[in-house]
């Protein structure tokens, strides 16, 4: 979910392999559009093996000698639908003792936050929602915690330290995302992120890495119906981001990974820099700075026609449910597939409130970006 700051394009990919914007080879790849309750992706899943796969590519990352860590409760991740805003989740620990989270995995902001001597926060009782969880959700109290620790005013990624009254006291945030009246603030905490490396048994090379986490005491908008109810984990470019704090540490390379298959499930890795022969394209800057992962899309194509001045840039980010696209591109493509299908138009409401013309189609064509 990106902050209100950035960009408000935002573009969702399915397997997402990040590293320094810097070092990233400058080609240009494309990726063919196939809508999920079609014939041809009913028949890609009925043909996959897709257990094996993950397995081969599991064994493959853990005989790297490079560190690839994951959260202690497992790299598994999950979409739980329509119950918690169609994002994808993992289980973290935090803290001493540690305490589980089921974190949102956003990369399309920085900060990890979590429910935390809450004053407005979601419900965090499972029964409340329905059949989804089979466990209760947890609040985070920095006093529960013996690793805890407050962030002082005078730390340098205390962006709030002008409205201080003193260098010494707790450090405040606020970060408002693109969702409307979408917010989370309290104070910054330094606490551990308890990972594992070299295995799913959480006994076995545990890593207690240390990082900065939101205190999240108060939510608004979406934080309240049901969207990242447990917290959410930035995995952006920042300086406050859980992977620059594992790079900086020296515990992997500044890199991770989150593949995701058609039926919402995955897994996530940090340190991941994929196999030799991963391909891979440039990240561009916003405002002469990498701050977040910004691709060039060149063109849209539908069928076998790429349409005329339909590039444009666009935020990767996982922590939208949705791709949106500039309005006159958009405009270009409902033109071209109206050509092409026959189609019956219904009238709705978006979930940003505006009126969208959706088209029902009974055969999609296919579509590249």
């Amino acid at each position: 979910m990106a902050a209100r700051s950035l960009l408000s394009l935002v573009l969702v990919v399915a397997c997402v392999l990040v590293e320094e914007a810097q070092n990233a080879v400058a080609i240009t790849l494309s990726s063919r559009l196939v809508h999920r309750f079609s014939d041809e992706a009913k028949a890609l899943r009925a043909s996959r093996s897709t257990g094996d796969a993950k397995l081969v590519e599991d064994e493959a990352r853990l005989s790297s000698s490079v560190s690839v860590p994951f959260p202690s409760e497992g790299s598994d991740t999950a979409s739980f639908g329509n119950d918690f805003g169609w994002l994808h989740y993992t289980w973290i620990d935090i803290g001493t003792p540690n305490v589980s989270f089921l974190v949102a995995l956003d990369t399309g902001s920085d900060l990890l936050w979590v429910p935390c001597d809450c004053v407005k926060c979601a419900p965090l009782s499972a029964t409340y929602y329905s059949n989804t969880l089979d466990r209760d959700l947890n609040e985070y109290s920095p006093s529960g915690s013996n690793t805890s620790k407050h962030v002082s005013c005078s730390h340098e990624l205390c962006t709030a330290s002008p409205n201080c009254k003193s260098p010494k006291q707790p450090c405040p945030y606020t970060v408002e995302y693109f969702s409307e009246n979408t917010s989370t603030s309290g104070l910054l905490v330094e606490d551990v992120l308890h990972l594992v490396s070299g295995g799913d048994d959480a006994s076995n090379n545990s890593i207690r890495a240390p990082v900065i986490i939101g205190c999240g005491m108060k939510q608004s908008g979406g934080y309240l119906d049901g969207i990242a109810p447990d917290g959410l984990m930035g995995l952006g470019l920042g300086e406050i981001s859980v992977p620059t704090f594992l790079a900086k540490a020296g515990l992997t390379a500044n890199s991770f990974s989150i593949c995701i298959d058609d039926e919402g499930s995955g897994r996530i890795f940090f340190g991941d820099q994929g196999p030799n022969t991963q391909q891979s394209t440039s990240f561009l800057p916003s405002n002469g700075n990498y701050e977040t992962y910004i691709v060039g899309v060149e063109a849209c194509c539908i069928g076998n026609s790429c349409l005329k001045q339909t590039s444009f840039r666009a935020l990767v980010d996982s922590g939208t449910s949705f791709t949106f696209l500039p309005e006159e591109v958009y405009d270009k493509i409902a033109v071209e597939f109206d050509k092409r299908v026959n189609a019956t138009i219904a009238v709705m409401q978006n979930l940003l409130g505006s009126t969208a013309i959706i088209p029902v189609l009974k055969n999609f064509p296919k579509c590249l970006l």
